[in-house]
């Protein structure tokens, strides 16, 4: 199969003395009908076995000269081949949902190949006798056309792939050991090849401590300079003495000094689940946590995540401090109704009670969020605390991953790569025009979408995928076992950056204005679907980039280099680059990075950055000492200040964002900052959002819609315009072209502005939406209004680390009421009321009945004044009255209280009495009661 997915049949000619090894000549060629897109061709001896990139499988006789076309093989609705066999009677199929198919020569439609306990398949691969099967648990089966899959493992071990070579099996487990095997189809104990002991291990000299996992030796590498090393080991293989030396690479660059500063640890609290993860440690300041597997398990509870407070942790982000992150768990069975606690007080009111809205059913909240850069279809993608991604909004290409081309108003689960094991998470996504990006737990690269300019990276170019697909390695690229790793994605409207494992910067898809940093495809439309390397110079291999951050913009890309110096490269007619140049349109690409300079004529003072990010047609950065620096387009103020606003002229040399433009002492300081189309954000030091630029579709979040509201100076967001108290706080922030979203500190996602194709996550949002509204994702109710009848409760508290708040009650006559709780789900959007609560105001000198966990009441209460014949005398008339004003005392199940009331000067002990409704009342005598309750024993997992 070729790059244009064109298909080439070749038929191997019989070798003789002459010719032993005949060059094989081609039979025939053909191409898919109409737009279908050839990924993958398998043969057998005269037919071949074509699946095209939504997973429709074709065949093709290479035997019959009259019908050299392929036939469409009918499969089921949805169902999406990802894997081919040749097999001796036909092809062996496999869909993305681990499901087998056997397609038998003669037939147009497959039938399904189970395994017994109908586990999914991830693996296929055909011998010469059989076809072996690895399931997504790792055990090897062995099946032949007509028979059931037999187990040909003795399950001590995972495997990753398996094939029948002759009588025997030859399996690599997911360590990447390999291992043997006797019969094939008979559960037999796997031999090793080559049994190795290390025993010592160092790398330059330097003494390495080696620890045993699994069949894999270990260790914990010392914190060294980026470069090359030396690693040696010495054990016995085969019981015979060896010592190798191996190539090792440091390729986490550092970001400033020489030698890393200091080490952090992360540290994990499960919370009571189990297992514990052990602790990581980092040499500062570049290093990322690996997220812990598995996931902790914990009795009559859901896993939600690990948190940070409320926010769930982004494993994608570098760790820059001593870490403790703290499982989130959620019953498995939630109290689903509102509760309120006291139930009844005074009819004086003022007197506090807790409100509680009902459980939860799940805990997982957005650690990430990316906006999509396309000006017309917008749509949005997420890391979930659970490890899987979630999109929304417009799914024209497939975009959102979930399989299908529906969009989608709500976020929905994006697919899994095939293959991959059950334990796979997703560590970072990026939105791009219409193509979508994404770094998986095992390291590699993924992308799904639109795929016209090879943005996808797979080495193909043309239509789209709905699942992802990885991206290919840059050295190897036909290699479908091996792609890119990296620790950083950006998706720019049409093309990809990344940043490898190795530090290196990579570039794939559409490079007409030299987007990618490569002098190939400039100022043309052609594919570029392999990463090539990113190049100072590109006439020599070694000057390849190495970059601690990336951003892609609509046609240009920034990157921070391990020394903290900012490069631009691409597109340049509005000065996107900061070099004191602007290009005209007919020299538009620049495919050669260059520095970022505040003084175009000094050479020395390169803009030195801790973030950067790229906009439609603008650039920012964070400074090292927090300053935000802004270049490029100006039209709509996009960046912060009134130099050229409203024309078309660039602005090609970096200018401070100042919150007063008249006073340069008011820099914005900030923590994040993030450039939309045309538009900006930013995070400022005390976590407030400010926003500038464009605000035709309310990008700004302040509640006004139009250009002419546009704001070349920082404003704050705030909740309600006009009141400062109602400040948008936010842990993160993010952009797509025309719409935003931040999450603030209660972990909850919201966004605001265009939402025509349902990029915000909310239905009810409006499009657009000028203020923001929550993205609708396992949402809790917030309440903001409590009312006892007709009354409103004051002092409205919310409750630490929960969804409840206090209320002081407000004056009533004495009655049950109802009480009315006012709130939004997630805290924005239409307000809700909940009437099922009840509180009943008790007669003034009542006390209310206790129960509950049990209590023993006692008041002693000092009085001065008359003496003890006159306290003694108004004693009992007082008592006679009380007792004919107290309802409690008459009612079953009330209770008394001894003495009611004290007058003049006596010290008493005044005690309080609970009453069954079947003791009768018994005279009035200063007693003391203590009041107990039991509570039943509950089942496992049942709510008390």
């Amino acid at each position: 199969m070729d790059r244009q997915g064109q298909i080439h049949a070749y038929q191997a000619s019989d070798a003789d003395s002459r010719n032993p090894k005949p060059k094989p000549a081609e039979q025939e060629t053909t191409s898919l009908p109409g737009q279908a897109q050839a990924v993958l061709a398998v043969a057998s001896a005269s037919r071949t076995l074509i699946v095209d990139a939504n997973g429709q499988a074709w065949t093709w006789d290479t035997s019959n000269t009259r019908n050299i076309k392929p036939e469409r093989i009918r499969q089921d609705p949805g169902m999406r081949t990802v894997q081919a066999q040749a097999l001796n009677q036909g092809f062996l199929l496999l869909d993305e949902d681990g499901q087998a198919y056997h397609l038998a020569y003669g037939k147009s439609s497959p039938t399904a190949v189970s395994l017994p306990n109908s586990e999914q398949i991830g693996r296929i691969n055909s011998g010469e006798e059989q076809t072996m099967i690895v399931d997504k648990d790792g055990h090897i089966w062995a099946w032949k056309p007509g028979s059931k899959p037999i187990r040909a493992d003795d399950g001590s071990r995972q495997y990753m792939q398996a094939a029948s070579t002759g009588s025997r099996v030859t399996a690599v487990d997911r360590q990447g050991g390999i291992y043997r095997q006797g019969q094939p189809g008979k559960p037999v104990r796997p031999d090793t090849i080559s049994e190795s002991t290390l025993e010592t291990a160092s790398m330059d000299g330097q003494p390495l401590t080696l620890a045993r996992n699994n069949g894999s030796w270990q260790t914990d590498m010392p914190a060294r300079k980026p470069g090359p090393a030396i690693i040696t080991i010495t054990g016995k293989e085969d019981n015979r003495p060896f010592t190798r030396s191996l190539t090792y690479t440091v390729d986490q660059p550092l970001t400033r000094d020489v030698e890393p500063r200091s080490t952090f640890t992360v540290r994990f609290d499960t919370g009571g689940g189990d297992p514990g993860p052990a602790d990581q440690h980092f040499p500062a300041p570049y290093g990322r946590v690996k997220r812990p597997s598995p996931d902790p398990a914990r009795e009559c509870f859901l896993f939600d995540g690990w948190f940070i407070r409320q926010a769930a942790y982004d494993f994608s982000r570098p760790v820059t401090d001593n870490l403790t992150l703290t499982a989130k768990w959620t019953s498995k069975n939630p109290n689903t109704s509102w509760r309120i606690n006291p139930d009844r007080g005074s009819q004086l009111g003022n007197e506090a009670t807790t409100i509680t809205p009902p459980d939860s059913t799940s805990g997982i909240k957005f650690n990430q969020i990316s906006g999509g850069k396309d000006y017309t279809y917008g749509f949005s993608l997420a890391v979930g605390s659970d490890g899987n991604a979630y999109a929304w909004g417009s799914n024209q290409y497939g975009q959102l991953g979930d399989g299908t081309t529906a969009d989608r108003a709500t976020p929905v689960m994006v697919k899994k790569p095939a293959g991959v094991p059950t334990d796979f998470t997703y560590v970072q996504v990026a939105a791009g025009g219409y193509h979508s990006l994404a770094i998986g737990s095992d390291g590699y690269t993924y992308a799904w979408g639109l795929n016209w300019a090879g943005q996808l990276g797979n080495n193909t170019s043309g239509g789209y995928m709905t699942v992802p697909v990885r991206v290919c390695d840059p050295n190897s690229p036909y290699d479908a076992s091996k792609g890119l790793k990296a620790m950083q994605v950006s998706a720019g409207h049409d093309y990809s950056l990344a940043i490898g494992s190795n530090g290196y910067q990579y570039g794939w898809g559409w490079n007409g204005l030299g987007q990618l940093g490569s002098i190939i495809n400039t100022n043309t439309s052609n594919p570029n679907p392999i990463p090539m390397q990113v190049l100072l110079d590109p006439n020599d291999a070694s000057t390849g980039l190495k970059t601690m951050q990336i951003s892609a913009g609509d046609s240009h890309s920034l990157a921070i280099d391990q020394d903290g110096s900012v490069w631009a490269w691409g597109f340049n007619y509005h000065g996107e680059i900061g070099n004191s140049i602007n290009n005209s349109m007919e020299n538009k690409a620049n495919p050669i990075p260059m520095q970022v300079l505040l003084d175009p004529n000094d050479a020395s003072t390169g803009l030195k950055a801790k973030q950067v990010s790229a906009g439609g047609n603008h650039s920012l950065a964070i400074d090292e000492n927090t300053n935000i620096w802004a270049w490029g387009f100006n039209h709509n103020g996009e960046l912060g200040n009134s130099i050229n606003k409203g024309t078309i002229d660039p602005n090609p040399i970096p200018r401070q964002v100042l919150l007063n433009p008249n006073d340069a002492s008011t820099g914005l300081k900030a923590k994040q900052v993030i450039g939309g189309g045309n538009h900006s954000l930013a995070i400022d030091e005390n976590g407030n959002i400010w926003t500038w630029g464009s605000n035709e579709y309310g990008q700004l979040g302040n509640g006004s819609i139009g250009s002419w509201t546009s704001n070349p100076t920082p404003k704050q967001m705030m909740l309600e315009p006009n009141n400062a108290s109602t400040g948008l706080k936010a842990m993160q922030i993010s952009s797509g072209y025309y719409h935003s979203f931040a999450v603030d500190a209660n972990g909850r996602a919201l966004a605001w502005s265009r939402n025509n194709t349902g990029q915000l996550g909310n239905p009810e949002a409006g499009n657009p939406s000028p203020t923001p509204v929550p993205v609708v994702f396992n949402l809790s109710p917030v309440i903001n209004g409590v009312t006892f009848d007709t009354s409103p409760a004051t002092d409205l508290t919310p409750v630490s680390n929960s969804n409840s708040v206090t209320v002081l009650t407000p004056e009533h006559l004495p009655g049950p009421v109802t009480v009315s709780v006012a709130y939004t789900m997630g805290g924005a959007g239409r307000t809700l009321t909940d009437t099922s609560l009840t509180y009943t105001y008790l007669p003034a000198g009542v006390l209310p009945r206790a129960g509950g966990e049990g209590i023993l009441l006692a008041l002693a209460t000092g009085m001065t004044g008359m003496g003890g014949v006159l306290a003694s005398r108004q004693h009992r008339r007082e008592t006679h009255q009380l007792s004919h004003a107290s309802h409690e005392q008459d009612r079953p199940g009330g209770g008394s209280i001894f003495p009611p009331r004290l007058t003049g000067g006596a010290r008493r002990q005044v005690s309080l009495k609970a009453q069954s409704p079947s003791e009768p009342t018994p005279p009035c005598a200063p007693t003391t009661h203590m009041f107990t309750s039991s509570r039943p024993a509950s089942a496992s997992c049942t709510r008390p």
